[in-house]
C-alpha cells in the first residue's frame, strides 16, 4: 500500500475504517540469541 497525503486525508475522513494491514501477525519465537530491553530513541543515539 503507498501512502499519499489523499489517500491518507480519505482515511481520516472516513474514521480510519478499511485500512489493509500493513504489518504480518508474527508469532514470537520459543528462543531469542539477543533481548534489548528499553534502549529508548535517546538510549540508542548516545
Amino acid at each position: 500500500m503507498k501512502y499519499s497525503i489523499f489517500s491518507l486525508a480519505r482515511a481520516a475522513l472516513s474514521g480510519h475504517k478499511n485500512w489493509q494491514p500493513t504489518w504480518r501477525d508474527a508469532a514470537p519465537k520459543d528462543r531469542y540469541d539477543v533481548v534489548i530491553i528499553g534502549g529508548g530513541g535517546h538510549g540508542l543515539a548516545t
